[in-house]
């Protein structure tokens, strides 16, 4: 627990005023605020709720999602495209869901959504107004995509979404790549440059940025939303490819892990699952939230206790995309684990204060 505090700390995710469990210490930037944020004590089962993101299919939140929500089994909520028709249902729904968690005194909800722009762009009218590969091939991929991030992350705060599961941080070795023009560029200091300017503007506007797939889908052959993939390169060829996470893993709210395996970086099971994959993103700095890519797809379902490896591994946020029986399951798993002693209640406790800090702060603009 005291590690995890500690990384906690160093990026500004904690602060003196939460208290999750157990006191947890603040970092000087707390002092700062004009406004600390609540005192806020959560039970066991709150804490292993916080770890859980969920989302649920139509224009309305589910009568099962909001129970999850007013119960604290889930920390947060994520939007596809069938759940934001219109703006104004988008929004409408995010007020309900925001509510549920208020009316039994839950922290508020992190409400992600996929918006990196071009193929990926949940709300079709919002920004981004460029993919990212035009972004990586404009005067200056570093300003422009600033400010595509900016433009995103502020239309995204006007609804109430405060994640935004992008940019794409991954670098191509070929242009038939399954990423298509969801990547920045084949070059990696132009991904890096270009990766982090998109952070950098979302988190201007006050909406938690996340790069994305670590350690790199670049030159994988296959989509691990769809099949298990396994990375054949080479350890010099990915570290290279590490760039955008060298450049601002240390100032990222969120890293979304890989459920790909790669070889030649000693991760013989997907980087999510992999205690590995952790120490090798802590190298970059990183000391924010890690979040898994979506566990009901090929490359993860099926493989046994995936959410407690992942969550031994050093995984903050398991996100189960439509599938709220599989969110509920892995809840129920890891608290029985939790509560056993298997998994450590301190860890549970301090990846706790970890979300619920991000949420004020975010909450805080």
């Amino acid at each position: 627990m005291t590690t995890r505090l500690t990384s906690l700390a160093a990026a500004g995710l904690l602060t003196a005023a939460i208290v999750v469990g157990a006191a947890c210490g603040g970092d000087e930037r707390a002092e700062a605020q004009t406004t600390p944020a609540p005192t806020r004590t959560l039970t066991l089962e709150q804490a292993v709720g916080q770890r859980l993101v969920t989302g649920y299919r139509g224009a309305k939140p589910t009568v099962s999602v909001l129970k999850a929500v007013r119960e604290g089994r889930v920390g947060g909520v994520i939007l596809f495209a069938d759940n934001v028709p219109t703006v104004a249902k988008a929004k409408a729904a995010i007020t309900l869901l925001q509510q549920a968690a208020a009316s039994l005194d839950q922290p508020p909800l992190l409400v992600m959504i996929d918006q990196e722009g071009g193929d990926v762009k949940r709300i079709p009218s919002f920004p981004p107004t460029m993919t990212p590969a035009r972004m990586g091939i404009s005067g200056g991929p570093a300003s422009t995509a600033e400010g595509q991030g900016l433009a995103t992350g502020t239309m995204l705060r006007s609804i109430g979404v405060n994640v935004d599961l992008a940019p794409v941080a991954d670098v191509p070795d070929a242009k038939d790549s399954f990423l298509g023009k969801r990547a920045f560029s084949r070059n990696p200091k132009t991904a890096a440059v270009a990766a982090c300017g998109f952070v950098d503007g979302l988190q201007r506007a006050s909406v938690a940025g996340t790069l994305k797939h670590f350690p790199g889908l670049g030159r994988a052959r296959g989509n691990t939303d769809l099949q298990r993939v396994r990375v054949a390169a080479t350890g010099e060829q990915l570290t290279a490819d590490l760039a955008p996470y060298d450049r601002c893993a240390a100032r990222a709210s969120l890293v979304m892990m890989s459920s790909a395996t790669y070889p030649a970086l000693g991760l013989a099971n997907p980087a999510v699952l992999d205690p590995k994959a952790y120490a090798l993103l802590g190298q970059r700095g990183f000391a924010g939230l890690t979040i898994s890519d979506a566990f009901d797809t090929p490359a993860i379902n099926g493989r046994k206790d995936a959410a407690v490896r992942a969550t031994k591994a050093g995984l903050d946020l398991l996100l189960y995309g439509q599938n709220e029986r599989g969110a509920r399951l892995a809840y129920e798993r890891l608290l029985v684990e939790t509560k056993a002693g298997r998994l450590d209640p301190a860890a549970a406790q301090a990846t706790a204060a970890g979300v619920v800090a991000l949420k004020d702060r975010l909450a805080a603009g």
